[in-house]
């Protein structure tokens, strides 16, 4: 009479792919932690931009927003400033907002060039006076927000 049971040999195939695939999901949720997690330094820095920002006087988002868009390294803001597909979206990002031929450079406001100074001032400080030597080919002024 039979009692339903799997032979100990079906067990034991089901117990260790039961145990792999535990171990494969503990592996993932440690990776997934360990790409999350923020270090100290991104935090301090975002925090630092954020308190420059305020301290200019300038439109400061959360600094867990600053950590989130530039973490580590500043991100976009840091890349070679004299590559000149940067200075290209520099200087498309100050225009009127047009498409094609209707599209015109304008007087582009302090504000946002001092935020970018700061950002890289505090990111990569080391590409800042070629950011500086780029603005000054650029009409800034005050404008209207």
């Amino acid at each position: 009479m039979s009692t339903g049971d799997a032979p100990d040999h079906k067990r034991y195939w089901i117990y260790a792919t039961a145990a792999g695939l535990l171990v494969i999901f503990m592996l993932i949720g440690l990776f997934t932690f360990t790409e999350i997690r923020r270090s100290d330094q991104v935090d301090a820095k975002a925090r630092q931009l954020h308190d420059s920002l305020v301290e200019a006087g300038l439109p400061a988002p959360d600094a867990s927003v600053i950590a989130n868009a530039l973490g580590e390294d500043g991100g976009s803001a840091c890349q070679n400033p004299d590559d000149p597909l940067i200075k290209a979206r520099y200087q498309a990002a100050i225009t009127n907002g047009a498409a094609g031929p209707g599209q015109r450079p304008v007087i582009a406001p302090n504000q946002s060039a001092q935020a970018v100074a700061l950002t890289i001032q505090i990111y990569c400080p080391d590409r800042l006076s070629a950011y500086l030597d780029h603005l000054d080919t650029l009409k800034l002024d005050d404008t209207t927000n």
